[in-house]
């Protein structure tokens, strides 16, 4: 949620992967260019394939995730496991019934709301917000609609984005939606309404305030009377201090690299865009909103899922995969990452909340590939050191196409850039001539019978691409 929040857990884009990222925007296809780019079955020195729980369960050990996943087909649960602390120093372990931050996943509880009240006849989410909000005529064009808000087409500024907000927020203070609005108010509309997409944090508080003013009730309650109670989510809800209903700490980098816990800030900075807290179990339960329930109609749920600008329906993401279509969401507050995963046709939904900030990335794309397929290709994470004067020998231009990497050596590593503005990542041997790429890809470097390095093979996402050296 907050600014620098919204660079992603896992902003890996190096081919098309789909990283863990807060503000949900769709990652770049970067080898469109490419003269090869195959599935692959067989696979080389950087690739593992995992084909039961208990490989997928080590695995993810092993990444170093910190946090609770489920997997569940319709309603049974077919993996669940929590994976290290609640809190770093105390090393007191998690639970899988522990409760979580999930960030923006509120945005989906609050379209929800606002759907159910449409259905109702209380509003209309095609009239104008200020119908609604009439204090607020001054400030908020009247062409700018309730779904406007809820996909990010309004033009609302974003007041996350606005280093102002963070450089004089009180961490003691409880702010109010109106804060919230009044603040964000004060500035320019970003672009023309439904002429461009940007994420926007503010449209949900607004949307918040909506609720409040049309039912009478705050926003979360609503919401509990609606949803989490008929679901029986009884581990869901809003609480302006997290530390009241969890014992989860969430953990960030210090300047050392190292994961600490982190004094966390009261949730009404966030409010209805993204304070609510769950476990893996209730989200589960959550994720029927989607098919099987009846608390939303059909029209509604179609709604809710129909994609605008950028694949964003209200309050979800609605992209392809494969065959099916996949519905999802990610969520971030300081310290914690969340992401919800939703496979329409197969039923298959993916939970994952973790306390250490998005420090491991991938695993959500893990669960979902490996049970939709039986299996998985990952990356191998054995590390072997290896001297600078012997990783002289892989660096170089290799090119696909259009499509160029520059390896090179810089303070004794080996890093991999792309030419489109890309940063580095770096290369870890894990066998010679085989390497991981940042723990989201796998590169294999292939020499001619003379033994020069003639290529480099990039694995990532169950293909290969194959470039050539320069």
């Amino acid at each position: 949620m907050p600014e620098r929040e919204k660079i992603s857990g896992n902003h890996k884009k190096f081919s098309a992967a789909a990283g863990e990222c807060y503000s949900p925007v769709p990652m770049k296809t970067l080898l469109l260019t490419l003269v090869l780019i195959q599935s692959f079955s067989a696979f080389a020195g950087p690739m593992l394939e995992l084909t039961n729980a208990e490989t997928l369960s080590a695995y993810i050990e092993k990444t170093g995730f910190n946090g609770v996943v489920l997997v569940g087909l319709e309603n049974k649960t077919l993996f669940k496991k929590a994976y290290g602390y609640r809190n770093f120093i105390t090393k007191e372990p998690l639970t899988t019934d522990d409760r979580f931050q999930i960030g923006s996943n509120t945005k989906q509880f609050v379209s929800a709301a606002l759907l159910k009240l449409q259905e109702e006849g209380r509003l209309s989410i095609d009239k104008s917000v200020i119908e609604y909000l009439p204090q607020y005529k001054s400030k908020i064009p009247t062409e700018i609609t309730i779904r406007d808000i809820l996909n990010h087409t309004s033009g609302i500024t974003n007041f996350t984005d606005h280093k102002e907000f963070w450089e004089n927020l009180d961490p003691d203070k409880i702010l109010t939606l109106d804060d919230l609005i009044e603040f964000t108010l004060q500035y320019p509309l970003d672009f023309e309404p439904r002429t461009k997409w940007n994420y926007s944090n503010s449209g949900y508080v607004i949307a918040g305030k909506i609720i409040e003013e049309v039912t009478g009730e705050s926003w979360h309650e609503f919401i509990k009377k609606t949803f989490l109670l008929p679901l029986q989510m009884n581990n869901t809800g809003y609480a302006e201090k997290f530390e009241s209903v969890s014992n989860v700490y969430p953990h960030i980098k210090d300047e050392k690299g190292e994961i600490v816990p982190y004094a966390g800030l009261n949730l009404s900075w966030a409010l209805s865009a993204g304070a609510m807290y769950s476990t893996v179990d209730d989200l589960f339960k959550w994720t029927a909103i989607y098919s099987e329930s009846h608390l939303l109609s059909e029209a509604s749920k179609a709604d809710m899922q129909r994609p605008f600008k950028e694949n964003y329906g209200l309050g979800l993401m609605i992209q392809p995969y494969g065959q099916d279509l996949h519905i999802n969401h990610g969520g971030r507050t300081i310290g914690f990452v969340s992401k919800i995963s939703y496979l329409k046709n197969s039923k298959i939904s993916v939970i994952k909340l973790d306390n250490t900030d998005g420090t491991t990335g991938g695993i959500p794309e893990l669960l979902m590939n490996f049970y939709t397929r039986g299996k998985a290709l990952v990356v191998k994470l054995d590390r072997i050191e290896m001297p600078a004067d012997k990783l002289q020998d892989y660096a170089g231009r290799y090119t696909a196409g259009n499509f160029e990497v520059n390896i090179f050596v810089k303070n004794e590593k080996l890093f991999l850039q792309p030419n489109d503005g890309q940063p580095a990542y770096e290369l870890t041997a894990n066998d010679e001539d085989s390497f991981n790429l940042g723990g989201f890809a796998g590169e294999e470097f292939i020499r001619d019978s003379n033994g020069k390095i003639s290529g480099l093979n990039h694995y990532q996402n169950g293909y290969k691409s194959q470039f050539l050296r320069q």
